[in-house]
């Protein structure tokens, strides 16, 4: 999910309005939007019979979603260290500032989550297991990447300077992309999907865009066809890699990953332009995002629960209800939440900036 911590900045290249890195934030809206969605319809994906009509379709839209790990890792590379190029870097200021960010927030829903799964039944009250779910990230199933975040804050500094002083970034990125290929295939034990290895190339790629953000967008809008249609075939590969349950799905699977932030990235720009008049919206929508991406399971468990009390069998009913309840009940808590933060935060400048003066 940016990072998860990083999704809620609005990043600044210099003064200039024209510097500011707006796509990013549409970028936010497209991922954070997406992972609802995949978590939403992985009930058509198991509960349609294979093969049927309604699971192709279900099938399709989840897995061309599936690239939101990547895109908010992606968006983290960029978001962890834009502003060092302006200033002097600090490792442990770095480090403290990341981790504060996104673990205070994540440690809050740990609890929220603990809590609300005791009293449906999911857990019981045991202090070592509560301590272990949260160093391993398997309170909830999607807090998996708040592990992966943490790791590459801790390393990212060091490929941060590793690319800053090369002059060879794209050979390293190349080395970088088999290096996570080769992780994401062969290094299988329990949790192992919460190894930073299996992403890095997406978290080094944010740091390209950091040092070298021109270049990036020249190739993205030169190369918008090639873009384009590398989203297509590669979502549509992964999909039948999936559904036939192939052995190289983990390869496609890296190669949609891949075309996918380039393709979000065009998507972005494109939206920048289009929808700039709403952009007071997307960047707010962009600052819920991490609360978004933390919440919206539990709304999907207790909506789970609800259709499982109620007998609600069908799996289109079940989709139906989800979608309309899950998405607009956590996005609009969440950005009435951001909102009023924002309002306080506003307030204190205010009475901090009237006493200094």
């Amino acid at each position: 999910m940016n990072s998860s911590a990083e999704m809620s900045e609005t990043i600044k290249i210099g003064k200039n309005n024209k510097d500011k890195l707006y796509e990013l934030d549409y970028m936010r809206f497209i991922a954070c939007l997406a992972v609802m969605i995949v978590h939403i319809t992985a009930t058509g994906v198991t509960g349609y019979i294979h093969g049927s009509f309604p699971h192709l379709v279900t099938l399709l839209v989840n897995k061309s979603l599936k690239f939101t790990t990547p895109i908010f890792i992606f968006l983290s590379g960029v978001t962890s260290f834009y502003s060092y190029r302006q200033k002097e870097f600090k490792y442990f200021s770095f480090l403290k500032r990341r981790l504060a960010k996104v673990l205070v927030a994540y440690l809050l829903w740990c609890v929220i989550y603990y809590e609300a799964y005791i009293k449906i039944g999911y857990y019981t009250w045991d202090i070592n297991f509560f301590i272990t779910s949260i160093l391993q990230g398997t309170m909830s199933y999607h807090l998996y990447f708040v592990i992966i975040i943490v790791q590459m804050y801790i390393v990212g500094p060091a490929l941060y300077h590793l690319l800053k002083t090369t002059d060879k970034k794209i050979p390293i990125l190349l080395v970088a992309a088999v290096i996570t290929l080769l992780s994401a295939e062969f290094i299988r034990f329990e949790l192992s999907d919460r190894l930073f290895l299996k992403y890095v190339v997406f978290y080094m790629l944010g740091i390209y865009v950091t040092l070298e953000r021109e270049l990036f967008l020249s190739f993205v809008e030169r190369h918008k066809t090639h873009v384009i249609a590398g989203y297509l075939i590669t979502g549509l590969a992964y999909t039948v890699a999936s559904y036939y349950d192939m052995s190289i799905s983990t390869y496609v699977w890296f190669f949609f990953s891949a075309s996918s932030v380039f393709f979000v990235y065009y998507v972005g720009l494109v939206m920048k332009k289009v929808f700039s008049k709403y952009y007071g919206f997307i960047k707010l929508f962009g600052q819920s995002s991490y609360y978004i991406y933390l919440m919206h399971p539990l709304v999907l468990t207790v909506m789970i629960l609800y259709a499982e009390n109620n007998g609600i069998l069908s799996v289109t009913k079940r989709l139906i209800l989800y979608s309309a309840t899950v998405m607009p009940v956590t996005i609009i808590s969440c950005l009435v939440f951001t909102a009023l933060r924002n309002k306080i935060k506003k307030k204190k400048r205010a009475s901090l900036a009237a006493a200094a003066n």
